[in-house]
């Protein structure tokens, strides 16, 4: 099922907006690591949302691309191959690129005007080192100058990243994060890891009961009885154009964003969610210092998962823009 967007790319934000959206307008990479962002299903969704409205000549090569990474000796598809770049995290050492590009999934922008502001030096990237912004930019530009470098040396990677990335930027837990005051966090961390570091008490069905945990799945989590539980997840062995994939998108239509601006702008996407990290995800918590666990109220699952929605199919939209762009002419 096709989920359609508006077929103009939408105005561009002009720079006052872009403020607005900053808040604080201040970006670091954590010590706590926060490289999780959408699970596998939430980065499927996107890749078939994205599939789904790629000329014939981009889908074509995104699956040719797709085909040349293996996990475990079968071949990535058109759609699992945004799982990459965190299944590479998961598996074992003598798997190529293993522990690479960690960094590169999240850039934490500080929710408050006092963070340390560290615009004016972004990182260089190295296979631990840097942030999203700067990683998705580079990635995308690799693949329109027909280039690899000793970072990124296979197209086939690039790809598998700029579509992992370009989900990740819209998870408004991987933009965001909040810096604790340095006096009361003597030998640790300096913020919270976009909510790694806040405990839920109520978050059932997880490893990894925390803030950022619940944002990875908020799409497909809500409240029963007290407890924030999940839908199960799709298996992603599931080719392109699956049933449950298709059965998925039907049921995200309602949240299409409408009029969205579908220009490449890593640093306004990021921008844009980190507005909605520190506004919704942090900003209507009942403890707002994150201290102690969290519960998770009904009325905030709610909301969360209609956002977390929104935010899946936006970067789906934006993504298949952008896979035209590279490959669709």
């Amino acid at each position: 099922m096709d989920v359609s967007p508006p077929l103009t790319s939408g105005r561009r934000l002009k720079t006052a907006s872009l403020k607005r959206f900053a808040l604080a307008g201040l970006l670091t990479v954590t010590a706590t690591g926060n490289t999780r962002a959408w699970d596998g299903t939430g980065h499927m969704l996107i890749a078939q949302i994205a599939r789904d409205r790629l000329t014939d000549r981009a889908r074509a090569r995104v699956d040719a691309l797709a085909a040349r990474l293996q996990r475990n000796g079968v071949p990535y598809n058109g759609v699992n191959i945004a799982c990459w770049a965190d299944d590479i995290r998961t598996t074992n050492d003598a798997v190529a690129f293993h522990g690479q590009f960690k960094p590169w999934h999240f850039i934490n922008i500080g929710c408050s005007s006092t963070d340390p502001d560290v615009l004016g030096h972004l990182p260089v990237l190295t296979p631990t080192r840097g942030n999203l912004v700067v990683a998705l930019a580079h990635c995308v530009d690799l693949i329109r100058r027909h280039q690899t470098d000793a970072l990124v040396p296979d197209e086939a990677v690039a790809l598998a990243l700029v579509m992992h990335l370009a989900g990740d930027i819209h998870q408004p837990l991987h933009c965001a994060t909040r810096y604790y005051p340095p006096a009361t966090r003597p030998g640790r961390f300096k913020d919270d890891g976009g909510g790694e570091d806040v405990p839920v008490a109520n978050l059932a069905q997880t490893a990894r009961p925390n803030l950022h945990t619940f944002w990875d799945e908020a799409y497909r989590r809500y409240s029963e009885s007290g407890e924030v539980k999940a839908e199960p997840p799709i298996n992603e062995a599931d080719p392109p154009n699956s049933p449950v994939l298709e059965s998925w998108l039907a049921r995200l239509q309602p949240d299409a964003p409408l009029n969205p601006d579908l220009h490449f702008n890593p640093t306004q996407w990021a921008m844009e969610t980190h507005a909605l990290g520190c506004a919704q995800a942090y900003g209507t918590l009942d403890e707002p210092d994150g201290s102690g666990n969290v519960t998770l109220r009904a009325a905030y699952v709610t909301e969360a998962t209609r956002t977390a929605r929104r935010q899946i199919v936006l970067a789906g939209y934006r993504l298949a823009a952008l896979l035209n762009e590279l490959y669709g002419q």
